[in-house]
């Protein structure tokens, strides 16, 4: 069986006498009784998962370890997303968002889900990008900012929104992103802004 394929094994799971240093639990193992082929990977594939998984600064001072390069990571996306670190980010990302949700819905805000293409440029802190829309042109939002202005002025007294941010901004820096997640909320305040404040130091801090 090739590395990769997928399997269906009927097994009972027993707890081995030494860890296994190359898995994610490393106290048990499988006594395998029965085993199927589901989908049988090709004998050489263009990345191994542990070559990938390898970190770019690993102590190899003779070179001997092969290096996975950002075009064949690319080229191959589905390998490299099953690599330790890429599954973290995704993990990541998906817990900070949920913990965002979580918060702030326990504190009476509403999430709302704001348009991405828009009619026109609706701020003018940012380049927005211009697509193709049936006969028109529109643009891709580069900022919830508005609708969550419009909700509030609607008496919803507290949103969020949690979605992708456009901006066209030909800048080759870390701090500079065409394409990314926003987490963004808007709140009234009853007597000082310092309310705002608070309750935006508590979501980062609770």
């Amino acid at each position: 069986i090739t590395k990769e394929s997928i399997i269906d094994v009927y097994a009972t799971v027993v707890k081995t006498a030494t860890p296994v240093e190359s898995c994610t639990v490393r106290d048990v193992e499988l006594v395998a009784a029965q085993l199927w082929l589901v989908s049988p990977a090709r004998a050489q594939l263009p990345l191994q998962i542990e070559d990938a998984a390898r970190p770019e600064k690993s102590d190899d001072p003779e070179a001997l370890k092969i290096r996975v390069n950002q075009d064949t990571r690319l080229d191959n996306r589905v390998l490299d997303l099953r690599t330790p670190a890429n599954q973290a980010i995704f993990r990541l990302e998906a817990g900070v968002c949920k913990l965002f949700r979580d918060l702030l819905t326990q504190r009476g805000f509403v999430e709302i889900h704001t348009p991405k293409i828009i009619s026109a440029a609706s701020e003018g802190g940012a380049n927005v990008f211009t697509v193709s829309y049936f006969k028109s042109s529109a643009y891709l939002a580069q900022s919830p900012q508005l609708y969550k202005q419009m909700a509030i002025a609607a008496d919803f007294d507290k949103v969020f929104t949690v979605g992708a941010v456009f901006r066209a901004e030909d800048s080759n820096t870390h701090r500079h992103l065409t394409e990314f997640v926003g987490l963004d909320l808007e709140m009234s305040f009853k007597h000082h802004y310092h309310e705002v404040l608070y309750t935006i130091a508590g979501t980062l801090t609770d």
